[in-house]
């Protein structure tokens, strides 16, 4: 049974995630149903991250001094719950309610789930936090094709799937999480025993280093939750497709990091987090701008290049999420929950509130040209990655 335990993390995990991923992937529905702007429909990304994106370090941060695994559980839960109220509401000012708790939700799994997976990686942290994100990335995936599929044929009520699952998968958690972290604790010990040495040595933080990593998760979640915000909007209104191609435009999009992020995590540990972070800015960097250009090709190769180019995209992002928590950690060593809360979970949410600016100037003059904008964040986050350096050097 103890072998599973990092699994059901990563089934949470992915639970969490999809809920994250339906708001995005039904804002055309919202848009229709309740006659959004583009800003408007910014602003429902906006309350669904920013809350979260306050929460994420002072719960990483209380984490570190209380240790709450249970937490893990309440995070899901909240998440699935509100996530299945966005079907039963009548109104916007509702709606904001319902994103802004998903938000919350997810604000308090991230930081005790990656907490607990490192304990559980042992001396393969990388390949653990590799599991881990499959769950997020699975998550992502098949969240917005799931709800799609729901909200376009059954209703919007269908949503409450969510959170049967959430309430299933949070109970279970709830339930075994004292044997689980018994297990980390073993797993705790056996690696001090094999590493006498590194273990004996006092822990420290790198604040500096950890700092320059920031501007780098800062620049990956600007562009990664306004993709994530826009690209429904931008294949429908753009491309000329259906809501259901936007949809599945958005589980392409997150389909290819339910294999990278693994491989991801693997390399990292093979060749080191930071070489694998600069590869993937220096894919994500050309492909976010040729991404902008699509829409000025002919209607014969703009809809291939379009998905060719969300795989670049996807696979980009996916290759160095596992090596920007386990680097995070490392740098952080004394404060690993509170390094979660920025890596893991800030990551994914921080960038949600340049979404409304990106509406807005997509009102005003289109919507590639406000993706546009997104590009210098990219070449700011490859500059900084030329700064860090090796945790092992530092010691």
């Amino acid at each position: 049974m103890q072998k599973y335990y990092p699994y059901l993390i990563t089934l949470s995990h992915m639970i969490n995630d999809s809920c994250q991923s339906v708001l995005p992937a039904l804002l055309p529905l919202f848009i229709y149903t309740y006659g959004l702007s583009l800003e408007q429909a910014g602003f429902l990304i906006l309350a669904n991250t920013a809350l979260s994106s306050l929460l994420q370090p002072l719960l990483g941060y209380i984490s570190d001094k209380l240790n709450q695994p249970r937490l893990i559980a309440a995070g899901t839960l909240l998440s699935a719950c509100s996530t299945g109220m966005m079907g039963f509401v009548s109104s916007y000012e509702s709606l904001l309610v319902c994103a802004t708790l998903a938000g919350v939700g997810s604000s308090i799994f991230h930081p005790e789930g990656a907490k607990i997976m490192n304990r559980l990686g042992g001396g393969k942290k990388g390949k653990a936090m590799g599991t881990f994100a499959i769950g997020g990335s699975s998550g992502f995936a098949f969240g917005p094709l799931f709800a799609g599929a729901i909200a376009y044929t059954v209703g919007a009520h269908g949503l409450a799937a969510f959170t049967v699952a959430g309430i299933i998968i949070s109970t279970v958690l709830f339930l075994l999480m004292p044997r689980i972290v018994a297990h980390a604790q073993t797993i705790d010990q056996a690696v001090a025993t094999e590493n006498p040495t590194v273990a004996a040595q006092p822990l420290k933080n790198y604040w500096k280093y950890f700092g320059i990593l920031f501007i780098i998760i800062l620049s990956q979640s600007v562009n990664f939750r306004v993709i994530n915000a826009f690209i429904p909007v931008f294949w429908t209104h753009e491309l000329g497709t259906s809501p259901e191609q936007g949809s599945f435009a958005l589980t392409v999009f997150f389909s290819i990091g339910i294999f990278m992020t693994y491989i991801g995590g693997l390399l990292g540990d093979k060749y080191g987090p930071i070489k694998i972070i600069r590869l993937s800015l220096l894919i994500w960097l050309p492909s976010m701008f040729l991404l902008t250009q699509v829409p000025e090709f002919s209607v014969t190769i703009m809809m291939p290049l379009a998905y060719l180019i969300l795989l670049m995209i996807g696979a980009a992002k996916a290759i160095s999420y596992s090596p920007v928590i386990v680097l995070g950690q490392t740098y952080l060593a004394k404060s690993i929950g509170f390094a979660s809360g920025i890596t893991l979970g800030v990551s994914q949410t921080i960038g949600g509130i340049i979404a409304p600016v990106v509406g807005n100037l997509a009102d005003t003059y289109s919507l590639p040209a406000a993706m546009m904008t997104l590009v210098p964040f990219l070449i700011v986050g490859l500059g900084a990655s030329l700064l860090l350096k090796d945790p092992k050097k530092l010691q």
